[in-house]
């Protein structure tokens, strides 16, 4: 699996090298696997009561389809589902499995094609193998993975992206956005990029809030539980916790091992000096980063299957362009961006959506001691303005309101 994964990644930089060359064998490529697909399982009967779930690839058992899900058990009736796992060595394999009306499906696998394929809805947070050909009594909600700050998709205008040429990038985004029937999004700001970024009409959306955000709201201030995570983690109760937790960098690949990797700069003797034992620092890689380096002074929580509890046990949250800001701004606790590589960001690999010397709820700081300085001496930050604007579904019903919309 690794070689082929080696072999893919160097075939898909040597593709991006050319715009028409890239486009070109994407679109061979995808509506050739499309055909096959369909042709191999057209004479299937689709399920209309089966649903599947699907989370970073099979990586992760939350975010929204873990909401969608949990609130569709409990209010409906009838149904069946699929989860998507990644192996069965997963931490929520034997949970899964133990549930009666549910089976789980490994990633790739044959089986995990079978179940696309008779599934009558598909509720995912990531962006689903081309091949899938989507029959038009099949559903496909895509639920995605955050507020975008940095550009999406058709936006994105400069061209530092190793594995894709601009061309052949917005023609993938399109190519996938034609499957989807909904979209969820947790406000207007967003719902316009998602259209923008993805390319599809604003009727697909479903602008009702973030059903994975449901627990955050519910949970802020839920002390047992936030002890509990703390508990399972072997985090000292009395430890000020700071989660880093960065984005991917589009131009980070690396040829050798055929992923992407990130090397954390706050890995640092100065900085790290700055700090007693009394604060403990959390690393959250995007799931992109199957690579990474510089974390020996950090407690790797990479893997922890559900983002939400890491970010309930945080005091403070520092990260860079990722979207994780919007959800964490729920809690209403300091956030601090880091953004060591901003210029060359900005200008050559991605871009922002929004002004971030405006727009953004917390400070940036490019220099590790101005950001050790500034955590330990936090300022109150008023989040009202910014939830009202990001966040103004948020009050521990999105779920609901969204499976309603789309059942």
């Amino acid at each position: 699996m690794k070689f082929k994964q080696k072999i893919v990644g160097k075939l898909k930089q040597v593709l991006a090298s050319n715009d028409y060359i890239d486009l070109i064998s994407k679109f061979i490529a995808i509506n050739l696997s499309r055909f096959i697909f369909h042709i191999k399982y057209k004479n299937y009967k689709v399920d209309d009561k089966k649903i599947i779930f699907e989370c970073f690839q099979g990586r992760n058992c939350s975010d929204s389809p873990l909401a969608i899900y949990n609130y569709i058990r409990n209010n409906y009736k009838g149904y069946s589902y699929i989860w998507v796992l990644n192996s069965k060595e997963h931490e929520k394999f034997n949970y899964i499995t133990n549930q009666s009306d549910t089976s789980v499906v490994i990633y790739n696998s044959k089986e995990y094609e079978y179940e696309y394929a008779t599934s009558k809805f598909w509720v995912v947070n990531c962006r689903l193998p081309f091949r899938f050909y989507k029959r038009k009594e099949q559903k496909y909600v895509q639920c995605w993975h955050g507020t975008p700050l940095k550009k999406l998709g058709c936006d994105i205008e400069v061209g530092k992206y190793v594995t894709s040429s601009i061309k052949g990038r917005s023609y993938s985004y399109t190519i996938d956005s034609e499957r989807y029937d909904y979209f969820i999004s947790p406000s207007t700001y967003a719902s316009k990029r998602f259209c923008s970024g993805f390319n599809f009409s604003y009727d697909k959306i479903i602008e009702l809030g973030y059903p994975r955000n449901d627990s955050l709201f519910c949970n802020k201030d839920n002390l047992e539980k936030i002890n509990s995570i703390k508990s399972k983690l072997g985090i000292d109760k009395k430890k000020k916790v700071i989660l880093y937790a960065p984005t991917w960098r589009d131009q980070q690949f690396s040829s050798k091992e055929g992923t992407y990797y990130f090397n954390n700069q706050l890995s640092d003797i100065e900085f790290l000096k700055q700090f007693d034992e009394s604060y403990l620092f959390l690393f959250r890689g995007h799931y992109f980063s199957e690579s990474l380096m510089g974390l020996d002074s950090f407690k790797n929580v990479s893997d922890y299957d559900d983002v939400n509890d890491l970010y309930l046990i945080s005091d403070m949250l520092i990260t860079d362009y990722s979207s994780v800001f919007f959800d964490y701004a729920i809690l209403e606790r300091p956030i601090f961006f880091y953004m060591y590589d901003r210029q060359s960001y900005e200008d050559d690999v991605r871009g922002f959506y929004l002004n971030i010397d405006r727009d953004l709820p917390g400070p940036i700081y490019t220099d590790r001691i101005s950001l050790a300085n500034a955590i330990k001496s936090p300022s109150e930050i008023n989040y009202d303005d910014f939830n009202l604007q990001f966040n103004p579904f948020e009050d521990g019903n999105s779920a609901k309101r969204v499976v309603e919309k789309f059942l």
